[in-house]
């Protein structure tokens, strides 16, 4: 059997050997770290994916900052100052719509009218027992409309206006009587007329390139054009009977030997006898009777206006 191992003391004597006790290592000094910057100590594989994320919320918020700004800031105006405001785009103009105002002289837009008929007249049958009116001077007329024209009311109208002591029996001097039948001679004719026979050089022509009613001295025919019977004129807006009304003295007073007169002052009632059916402004008309030789000289273009009317000795 071994024995175990004997140790000798220095002096001599014999010991067991037992395993002698390591000599400690020196205590481990920790050596200094150096120490992790901000950046450096949050600095993660995963923060590195968020960061552009985070600068593109923050651009976000000032873009949105800067937009409701303007509304948020209320800068005081100085007192009796108008702040400026902004000129439209031309997008915004051009999306608007545009009104146009028809002229004056314009005819209405309104019911259809036949055209043109055959430039012959036939007389309407209804004859006045006793003259309109008390004046010591009586005139005779015939009421009379276009062959191929209808228009039944017409002579009942007429007459009625003829018959209305605002128009010319009015004036004390003068009364009228109708008549028909084919052997009268009237003083005067009342002839409704198609705008086509109208406009023929012989009655009352286009020179002035508006329908128009007109009086012919040489035949004594008053010629209505029925395009404005119809539809009117644009001074007397939609009141037809009162265009109406109008048109009758109007022309009734060139049968009488009256010539046209302007607006007297502005905003005075027109005189019957200013060339309503083409406007109310003695400077507009002016221009229009520019194109008819001698007819300028009958209206001043003063820049009156005068408002519609249709009688004779009645002011609205």
């Amino acid at each position: 059997m071994p024995t175990e191992p004997q140790h000798v003391r220095r002096d001599g004597t014999l010991v067991d050997w037992l395993p002698q006790p390591r000599k400690p290592f020196p205590p481990k000094i920790p050596m200094a770290r150096k120490p992790l910057t901000p950046p450096d100590r949050h600095r993660t594989p995963v923060d590195r994916t968020w960061w552009p994320l985070i600068v593109i919320l923050v651009a976000l918020v000032l873009s949105m900052a800067l937009f409701f700004a303007p509304f948020a800031i209320d800068i005081p105006e100085a007192p009796g100052t108008v702040p400026p405001r902004p000129s439209p785009s031309p997008q915004t103009t051009a999306a608007r719509p545009i009104t146009h105002v028809p002229e004056s002289a314009a005819l209405p837009e309104g019911d259809p009218v036949t055209p043109a008929g055959s430039g012959t007249w036939r007389v309407v049958a209804g004859a006045g027992a006793l003259p309109a009116g008390t004046g010591a001077r009586l005139l005779t007329y015939t009421i009379e409309i276009e062959d191929g024209v209808d228009h039944p009311s017409f002579a009942a109208e007429v007459e009625s206006i003829l018959a209305d002591p605002r128009g010319w029996i009015g004036l004390g001097d003068l009364s009228f009587r109708r008549v028909d039948g084919a052997d009268a001679a009237p003083d005067f004719r009342i002839s409704l007329t198609s705008p086509g026979t109208s406009r023929r050089p012989d009655l009352c022509g286009f020179a002035i390139p508006y329908d128009s009613s007109c009086h012919l001295t040489s035949e004594h025919r008053v010629v209505v054009n029925l395009a404005r019977w119809v539809r009117g004129a644009h001074a007397y807006q939609n009141d037809l009977r009162g265009y109406h009304r109008y048109a009758i003295n109007h022309e009734v007073g060139h049968a009488l030997g009256r010539g046209h007169e302007g607006c007297p002052a502005d905003g005075a009632p027109a005189p019957v006898m200013m060339q309503q059916t083409f406007g109310l402004s003695n400077t507009y008309v002016a221009e229009l009777n520019r194109a008819e030789s001698g007819a300028a000289a009958k209206v001043g273009p003063d820049g009156a206006v005068c408002r519609p009317n249709p009688w004779v000795t009645a002011v609205p």
